[in-house]
């Protein structure tokens, strides 16, 4: 992504010349890229690509990066009619354009509707309901790794998911954002927008995992760290990366400790003081937006003469 963004930022003059310097990307080499234009054909040698616009480009590389559908034909129809989208009553109309879009098909004969609403969910097969990775009816059939994270990545997505899936086998999960009660509150975790509908936040969806499971970090936890502060930095100010969700709950490890405060606190590190200023900013600026959110909570409450709620995550 950084070369990617190469070309982008040099647009934008000694501004951009200064966010790859704070960055350390003055020294990438640029990767372009095409933007709706389609490639017309690649000459005989393999590496020179000719677009449709007229430009041409001499690749080192070339990547057949052509996506999948999520279908599950193996499945009988009587699984794939227990699986909900938590989104499904933000369904919208469909319209002439939909129609269009699916190549004149007829609306009423659309496989499911329900895809009109996320532009990257054409005729794609919907996933369970619990965090997406399996339905009530049936805790034993696991979906893992089919989520799609907005930042970071989908292999520890898929191992947080693989341990909340047994320990939910075992009757240990508490689920702390059960929608069932209220069927159109939707999952915090979930990323604004109609793009994917399984595009999640990626560090919500693993603390919402995390806490289901007790997995999920406190403070009395960090603190016992034999480098207290460096643990909470790290927790804070970092990824959120799995040796952080085995601190503390069934899967807890002391080499996940070490792990924590040893190669994740380098990484921190190796962003440099300026970013790491930036965040813990912004991670400032939030406690207060946070605690002044409480404060009127608390006041609302008074005029009310209802119990504020205070740090309730979900809803």
């Amino acid at each position: 992504m950084a070369h990617l963004n190469v070309p982008i930022k040099q647009q934008y003059g000694l501004w951009g010349k200064f966010w790859m310097w704070v960055y350390g990307e003055t020294n990438l080499r640029p990767i372009h890229s095409f933007y709706k234009t389609q490639v017309e054909r690649i000459n005989d040698n393999g590496t020179t690509v000719h677009f449709t616009n007229g430009q041409r480009y001499d690749a080192d590389v070339i990547v057949l990066a052509t996506g999948y559908q999520q279908q599950f034909p193996f499945l009988s129809d009587q699984i794939k009619q227990d699986h909900q989208h938590p989104c499904r009553h933000l369904q919208q109309q469909p319209t002439k354009k939909d129609s269009a879009r699916n190549n004149g098909v007829g609306v009423d004969n659309i496989h499911n509707k329900q895809e009109l609403s996320f532009r990257h969910a054409q005729q794609e097969d919907l996933l369970p309901s619990e965090h997406f990775i399996v339905s009530p009816k049936r805790p034993r059939l696991g979906f893992i790794g089919f989520v799609r994270p907005n930042v970071g990545a989908i292999p520890p997505m898929s191992e947080m998911q693989v341990m909340w899936w047994l320990q939910n086998l075992q009757g240990k999960v508490q689920r702390m954002d059960n929608n069932h009660d209220n069927p159109r509150r939707i999952p915090s975790y979930m990323v604004l927008g109609r793009k994917y509908q399984y595009g999640v936040d990626y560090g919500n969806y693993m603390h919402r995992l995390a806490e289901d499971m007790g997995a999920a970090p406190t403070l009395g936890c960090l603190l016992k760290s034999p480098k207290p502060l460096v643990a909470l930095y790290t927790y804070c100010q970092g990824q959120a990366h799995i040796p952080l969700f085995r601190l503390v709950g069934p899967y807890a490890s002391d080499e996940c400790m070490a792990t924590t405060t040893g190669e994740l606190w380098d990484v921190c590190c190796r962003r440099g003081g300026l970013e790491n200023f930036g965040l813990a900013s912004v991670t400032w600026v939030s406690l207060w937006m946070n605690m002044g959110a409480c404060v009127l909570e608390a006041m609302w409450g008074l005029v009310t003469l209802r119990r504020p709620q205070f740090f309730v995550r979900y809803g």
